[in-house]
């Protein structure tokens, strides 16, 4: 129902912000018989989870232990309090590892909701007693768009610099298939079919493809469900404010349509709405490095749930051990002057032959760890450039340029990719001591013949190994710099959520600075303070407690117990 049709009249729940979290609050309570509003203030449902990994975090849930894979609440949770340490808060990580697992099974049983167990894909921690080396991070199955019908055109679409070149979507399942597509007939056949599959849509008329993944895939089975479950899905609906009866929150105050509407919410408010990762002014104020810093978020992820939840007395967490969850980001300036932000995820940066240095041409960190923009951070080494050789960018890509070297020479004439014959001369492009570059790459190269890292460590963890090339040796992480030509992109640190949110108890109530809940007022997603306060234990947390205290919250609402 576009353009806020249907914001009119009394619902027993209105609930702020379509992500996972917000769209999984509504679904279960419309299925269990409540009136729901959802309100998403930008023209696209689906919020920062369209743009997401999508992946899921559940130990001890029923896949992996059909599988075989042995798991239980109390191995998870040493593990987590190793990962998290003393800012975690016990009682809501108790609620988490009760009724994840439950979670799954109910989403499963009546919604569209399916996910699938994925390859070998260690927690983040490895090393660390209770962490699990598979079975605890599922991925959504691939959804067809058709299936949204008219909705299909108001889920966010998803990060072009996920997709394949020409925007075809893929998944974490494909990304080998395409590096290794010139290699491996099978991979080549697999490409072949997503290529036939993605032009059909287009050649039907479809905006984009109609094959989705990933996170793009976890919003759309949760907009499918909502809707089925009878959700009135209202966007280009802002939420402005919280309306009180006394001390009691029962409504909000809505700008739709260019008018300010009041609508009532006589179970409660459930904010969703995203963090703050878009406002500027909060950024400055819990983020390091601000004035570089870079965040992948909507741009309707402004803080709005958080300033409306203060207005009415909630209490935000005062700070996390990380307020965000870090990423690493290059920048492109398109011919047209917009701007393209590139997350270095999972396809360059940990991969064997791709090393980080700072303006001094130094490594500065573990470039395959999950935490590195931490260490761009603690040795201001902002920004700071990635550094290929010609074998690498041409099997792996390198930022924008795609596996095959696709798009170097377009990239070079933007700006974006630096190249050089040797490293010496790079190095004078990139205005850093020749010397310094030169000495750190032998230095590297050195050690990385024999698969070690002895200054940083890379290559040890489950993690590292799995973020690598399998087929590489000795070690998948690490790999020389030696073939000319020589490439460098300059990196910056950004996020792909931020942590800090409003304190909430078991039932996901938001807590005013007396630890007490106020009444009728939920927050959940990123308007929840992180269970993990910035310490992600594995792949796919957040979703999984943006699912799962969506689930709690709605059954609160609903009066009926979470089991």
């Amino acid at each position: 129902m576009p353009d806020g049709d249907g914001v009119d009249g009394r619902f027993d729940v209105v609930v702020a912000g379509s992500g996972s979290a917000g769209l999984s609050a509504a679904t279960v309570a419309a299925r269990h018989g409540l009136k729901v509003l959802l309100l998403e203030k930008t023209a696209y449902f689906g919020g920062a989870t369209a743009w997401s990994g999508g992946g899921c975090w559940v130990p001890a849930n029923h896949l992996m232990l059909a599988a075989g894979l042995h798991d239980d609440a109390a191995r998870a949770t040493r593990y987590v309090q190793q990962v998290v340490g003393d800012a975690l808060r016990g009682h809501l990580l108790d609620r988490f590892l009760r009724y994840a697992p439950q979670m799954l099974l109910w989403f499963e049983q009546h919604t569209q909701l399916r996910f699938e167990l994925t390859g070998a894909m260690p927690d983040y921690h490895s090393e660390l007693e209770g962490a699990a080396a598979q079975g605890r991070l599922l991925v959504p199955q691939e959804f067809d768009g058709r299936r949204l019908g008219a909705r299909f055109a108001q889920l966010r679409p998803a990060l072009q610099e996920f997709n394949a070149p020409g925007g075809m979507m893929v998944g974490f399942a494909d990304a080998d298939h395409l590096i290794n597509a010139t290699r491996s007939w099978r991979s080549a056949w697999h490409t072949l079919k997503l290529a036939a599959r993605y032009a059909a849509d287009r050649l039907r008329g479809h905006a984009r493809g109609t094959r989705l993944t990933m996170g793009n895939a976890l919003a759309a089975r949760l907009l499918a469900s909502a809707a089925d479950a009878g959700v009135t899905l209202c966007n280009h609906s802002a939420a402005l404010g919280l309306l009180r009866d006394g001390s009691r929150v029962d409504g909000v105050l809505v700008r739709v349509a260019g008018e300010t509407r009041r609508v009532s919410a006589s179970r409660g408010v459930v904010l969703a709405s995203g963090g703050f990762s878009a406002d500027p002014a909060m950024r400055a104020q819990y983020i390091p490095y601000a004035e570089h810093h870079q965040s992948l978020m909507p741009e309707g992820n402004t803080g709005d749930g958080l300033r409306m939840a203060q207005a009415v007395g909630a209490a935000m967490n005062p700070r996390n051990p990380s307020n965000a969850a870090w990423n690493v980001i290059s920048l492109h300036r398109r011919r047209d002057g917009s701007l393209q932000k590139f997350p270095h995820l999972f396809l360059d940066k940990p991969k064997p032959g791709c090393i980080a240095v700072n303006a001094h041409g130094r490594r500065f960190g573990n470039e395959a760890s999950l935490m590195f923009t931490e260490a761009m951070h603690a040795s201001g080494s902002v920004p700071a450039w990635l550094i290929c050789d010609g074998r690498f960018i041409r099997r792996y890509g390198l930022g924008l340029v795609y596996p095959g070297g696709h798009g170097i020479k377009r990239l070079l004439r933007d700006g974006y990719l630096i190249e050089a014959p040797t490293l010496a001369e790079l190095a004078q492009r990139l205005q850093m001591p020749a010397d310094a570059l030169v000495a750190t790459v032998a230095e590297f190269n050195r050690h990385a013949t024999r698969g070690q890292d002895p200054l940083f460590g890379r290559g040890v963890s489950g993690f590292d190994l799995s973020m690598g090339d399998p087929a590489h040796r000795p070690n998948p992480s690490l790999g020389v710099l030696e073939r000319a030509p020589f490439y460098a992109v300059k990196i910056f640190p950004g996020d792909a959520t931020t942590t800090l949110g409003l304190n909430v108890d078991g039932h996901g109530r938001a807590l005013d600075a007396g630890g007490q809940p106020i009444d009728g007022l939920y927050a959940c997603g990123l308007d929840m303070n992180s269970l993990w306060a910035g310490r992600p234990p594995g792949n796919g947390c957040n979703h999984s407690v943006n699912l799962t205290f969506g689930y709690l919250i709605a059954r609160h609402l609903a009066g009926v117990p979470a089991g």
